[in-house]
């Protein structure tokens, strides 16, 4: 067997094997099966088990996602790449007792693999550990323990330069009566101006991604988006160069309002029966955030996202 890192994109069904061949499952079943069989017998077999004897890395699959740039994407080969992407895979390499998987799955799906204990970790979430708890009671976070945060995004509202003509420095109130577009799903705004959509003191739109934010934006079908920092400005300059929407990029111009947040994102490990489906996880743990600490120190950490990530005043 190989060592290495795969990284898999699934609809609804895929298998992960860590040598490529049939694992066994019956046809129809989840590649998550029931979040533990292979992983959990390997590392028995492997770290004490019957023989006590070492042998095969440790297979490991972890869940992400690839439509947010530049943290997570395609690029143009179709490889999975972005911030927290290669600083994960830089830190995977280095643990050479697992045979590590990526595989991109939509955000909510891997959110609700973790919270059932069926996904042994998901990459990169925001610290969440006092709301994403268990729906049984007694109530407690399904996603413990967090690694070392990888990075630090910045959450902003961007608007039409005319808009900002009036101070407005108060969030959420300064923007009542405007129109907003954003990504659906995306609740980063937060909960009071979540309150004032749905009491029509602020109109909300809602796209698909958030390259159609800054779309809406360009073509002035909207007032204000809020985004992370990061890939606003990653689309902008996509469009920039775009025929479509060059000329609009020359007639609109776009400010950056104020920061609304900051948030850093993590490996989050699930919580649920993980010391029976992944008896590793432990060592994991350690092992990974030993890696992303040698990172930060020697300065490589910080090297891969000026990669990917330009910074702007």
């Amino acid at each position: 067997m190989k060592c290495g890192i795969w990284i898999l994109s699934v609809g609804l069904l895929c298998v992960v094997g860590c040598d490529g061949k049939d694992d066994g499952r019956k046809k129809g079943q989840s590649y998550l099966g029931d979040g533990s069989d292979t992983q959990s017998e390997s590392w028995k077999n492997t770290h004490g088990g019957i023989s006590g004897k070492k042998s095969k890395p440790q297979p490991v699959t972890i869940l992400t996602y690839d439509v947010l740039p530049p943290y997570a994407f395609r690029d143009e080969k179709g490889n999975l790449t972005g911030v927290y992407i290669e600083i994960a895979k830089t830190a995977f390499s280095r643990m050479t007792e697992y045979n590590i998987s990526l595989v991109t799955v939509p955000w909510a799906r891997a959110k609700r693999e973790v919270e059932k204990g069926r996904a042994f970790a998901i990459l990169p979430p925001y610290f969440h550990a006092h709301d994403w708890l268990t729906q049984a009671l007694p109530h407690r976070p399904y996603i413990w323990p967090y690694s070392m945060s990888l990075y630090t995004q910045q959450d902003v509202i961007i608007c039409r330069a005319d808009v900002l003509q009036k101070p407005r420095p108060s969030y959420p109130d300064d923007y009542r009566g405007l129109d907003f577009v954003m990504w659906r799903g995306d609740g980063r705004a937060g909960a009071e101006f979540n309150r004032m959509t749905k009491g029509r003191e602020i109109t909300l739109h809602s796209v698909e991604n958030v390259e159609n934010t800054v779309k809406f934006l360009l073509l002035e079908r909207a007032d204000c988006t809020i985004t992370s920092k990061a890939t606003f400005y990653w689309y902008l300059e996509k469009l920039t160069k775009s025929d479509k929407y060059k000329q609009h990029t020359q007639n609109v111009s776009l400010k950056e309002a104020m920061t609304i947040s900051t948030n850093k994102g993590y490996l989050g490990y699930t919580d649920i029966d993980a010391e029976k489906n992944y008896p590793f996880k432990k060592d994991f743990a350690i092992k990974f955030d030993i890696e992303i600490y040698k990172m930060k120190k020697s300065g490589e950490l910080e090297e891969i996202v000026n990669k990917f990530v330009k910074r702007r005043e």
